[in-house]
């Protein structure tokens, strides 16, 4: 073998080695396993607002990937919110005409995909449900939180922009604000209840002392 065969060898050989080499792992990649549009559902009048809240995923739990998000509508405006953890803020806003749209979420890759649909109206469509979030809190004197109480129509869609009466059973043991923050005041039990004409929904707040 020649000089010049065995420099090609030696050279080829060095790069194999740098390439393969155990100690020398290459980049992590996260990727988006999952994304989650919340609500998937909307009854809006026209030019209403909603806020949505658009969850992911990625092959490392719950860390990043957010910032990775695209996104298109069929009709109406999208404005992002900023990011809280792993969970991007958008806000929908309907376009002046009555219709049913779409909120289309996804990668540059154009995989995982969610949306949501937005009925739009000219129309006041009645309350037909109400739920409270979370329905149970466990706090000690002092503490603060913040419930949240949604409407549905007759289709299960959410409803925005309805007022929203909150009352508790014991002052003594939980206070509640019209925006839902309530505040632990003394040990014991009570039911936190938002209501909306003739919808109510409660939520149990227990407080140690």
């Amino acid at each position: 073998m020649n000089t010049k065969s065995r420099l090609g060898l030696l050279v080829a050989g060095t790069l194999v080695g740098i390439g393969c080499g155990i100690g020398s792992a290459g980049p992590e990649i996260t990727r988006i396993e999952n994304i989650q549009v919340t609500p998937g559902r909307f009854t809006l009048l026209t030019s209403q607002a909603a806020q949505l809240e658009i969850i992911v995923t990625t092959s490392r739990g719950n860390n990043g990937g957010a910032e990775q998000l695209v996104w298109s509508t069929t009709g109406g405006v999208i404005n992002s919110n900023g990011i809280i953890g792993n969970v991007r803020l958008v806000t929908y806003q309907a376009p002046p005409t009555p219709g049913t749209y779409l909120f289309i979420v996804t990668t540059v890759t154009g995989a995982p995909a969610d949306t949501a649909s937005f009925t739009v109206t000219n129309t006041v469509v009645p309350v037909s449900g109400i739920t409270v979030s979370p329905g149970n809190v466990t706090f000690v004197v002092g503490d603060t939180s913040r419930l949240r109480a949604t409407l549905f129509d007759s289709t299960g869609a959410v409803l925005v922009g309805r007022p929203i009466t909150w009352t508790s059973s014991d002052n003594g043991i939980v206070t509640v604000l019209a925006t839902g923050q309530i505040r632990a005041m003394g040990a014991g039990s009570a039911t936190i209840t938002a209501s909306n004409e003739t919808h109510s929904a409660p939520a149990t707040i227990t407080v140690n002392p």
